[in-house]
């Protein structure tokens, strides 16, 4: 769950709480909001208590997993059954006495209270605990004394602030659930990014991860350049969500060029194959027709496959890969035909010869539209407050400092914070990483040497990565890791 709707709906619950504690004049309290199960079925969830006499303020984690039902099996499921406050003033059933020996703590009298909105809708219940005497003294546990019980004045405080109590609760409930949405969306969308391109599997939660823990150091940081900087919890998560989404443009891109892993698609390649085979059975039987020695030839065609092969990696040299291609381009074979089969097409040695990568200057343009395609996606997207940024973000993490970066060739001052340090992260994971078909992964020392060098050219933001090597967050890299989503 997100951490802002979190601390809202926590914040909104405590104070709530207090109010009813203070107002009615007991030692403690819980707070239940109505949920929808998994199931689809309506239940009630423990989301807070606060007892004073022993200072306990929010759910144990052993308490968390409470659900009921709205029904007679509980005393919180029958006041929201019946949506009438409860006066207990002898407490027993077992759930009473479960929460009891887990904390040590005697409920000795209860009071549950509906929490219904104007419009007459229930959002919860409230339990109040303990009625203490009206002089106020503190509540003792272990004490035999009896306390006061809750009367029909208690009913009408608690009524008073009920309607506006369930009001609040109900909006922050809602504010909950959307962003329980926007998680479950962008976790929706990483996995459709994964799925289109399942080469850069776990990509981009690694980026998101290193992203938020560098935002963090440089919130740590008490020296340097980024003294002053400081990310709020806000701007961490929209940093997060605009990692997580930073290639979210690729479902845009075609498939073909997308899963692309060498120079020649391999259709290309199968029809090179089977040019070749045609060329060789034709000098066969040239052979056995005119009876001449072939065998130079024969030796050119069958050593052409392999050296093709070779060319068609993305890191083969381009002084093998000249020679093979111009030695390839004049092995022809004529037909009876007329016709006369050429080992490469002009396309085919045109794409053996990239001089970079396995992609064309086309494909390479088409790979690098993902940018523009992410921020038209994320710009549709109707963000709340404080996510308004995520599109911007993510838009500029292939731009570089000194103008070089695509799509816009932005500088400096046009690149925010966040981008700066997502674009080190990127490059740092997409360097390191080994499931990359079309290249070799980086040892991890090799890989902070080249952004150094990256660094020192003016492209990348040197304080933001000093802070990265600094917090040893290239520790995190573990070579063929995959990275869960956050949970919702």
């Amino acid at each position: 769950m997100a951490g802002k709707a979190v601390g809202n709906l926590e914040k909104i619950l405590g104070t709530t709480l207090e109010s009813f504690i203070d107002l009615v004049g007991c030692d403690g309290g819980s707070v239940y909001t109505v949920r929808n199960n998994p199931d689809g079925e309506q239940t009630l969830k423990f989301e807070t208590m606060i007892t004073r006499s022993i200072e306990l303020r929010g759910v144990p984690e052993h308490l968390r997993p409470l659900e009921f039902r709205i029904d007679d099996s509980s005393v919180v499921g029958r006041t929201a059954a019946y949506r009438k406050p409860l006066l207990l003033n002898m407490v027993s059933g077992e759930v009473s006495r479960q929460v009891g020996d887990i904390l040590n703590y005697e409920t000795r009298n209860i009071f549950s209270g509906p929490l219904i909105t104007p419009r007459g809708d229930l959002v919860g219940v409230v339990q109040l605990l303990n009625k203490l005497p009206p002089d106020g003294t503190p509540f003792d546990p272990h004490a035999t004394s009896a306390l006061p019980n809750f009367n029909g004045n208690d009913e009408r405080l608690f009524s008073i602030i009920a309607g506006q109590a369930a009001l609040a609760v109900e909006n922050s409930l809602l504010l909950d659930e959307q962003e329980r949405l926007i998680e479950g969306f962008v976790n929706a969308c990483v996995t459709a990014i994964e799925a289109r391109d399942p080469v850069t599997c776990g990509h981009s939660m690694r980026v998101s991860n290193y992203t938020v823990r560098l935002a963090e150091a440089v919130n740590r940081t008490d020296r340097g350049p980024l003294r002053q900087q400081y990310f709020t919890p806000a701007q961490l998560r929209e940093l997060r969500f605009a990692a997580m989404l930073h290639d979210i443009g690729k479902i845009g891109v075609t498939e073909e060029i997308l899963l692309k892993e060498k120079k020649l698609f391999p259709h290309e390649l199968e029809l090179i194959s089977t040019r070749l085979k045609l060329m060789r059975a034709q000098t066969m039987l040239r052979r056995h027709a005119e009876g001449r020695n072939y065998e130079a030839a024969m030796a050119r065609i069958d050593s052409a496959w392999q050296r093709v092969v070779l060319a068609n990696e993305p890191s083969a040299s381009r002084l093998f890969v000249s020679e093979v291609v111009k030695d390839l381009r004049s092995l022809r074979v004529p037909f009876d035909t007329g016709e006369i089969l050429t080992a490469l097409t002009d396309e085919e040695a045109e794409r053996l010869s990239i001089a970079k990568g396995n992609l064309s200057a086309e494909e390479r343009m088409e790979i690098e539209a993902h940018v523009s395609k992410t921020f038209d996606i994320l710009k549709m997207i109707p963000w709340s407050r404080g996510l308004e940024q995520v599109a911007d973000i993510a838009y500029r993490h292939h731009e570089k400092l000194d103008g070089s970066g695509y799509p816009n060739q932005l500088t400096a001052e046009e690149i925010p914070p966040q981008t700066r340090m997502m674009t080190i992260c990127d490059i740092f994971d997409a360097l390191t990483a080994a499931d990359r078909p079309y290249k070799h992964a980086l040892p991890v020392g090799s890989a902070l040497d080249l952004i150094a060098a990256n660094v020192k050219a003016g492209k990348l933001d040197g304080a933001y990565f000093d802070v990265f090597v600094g917090a040893q967050l290239h520790e995190l890299f573990i070579p063929g890791a995959r990275v869960e989503l956050q949970p919702v």
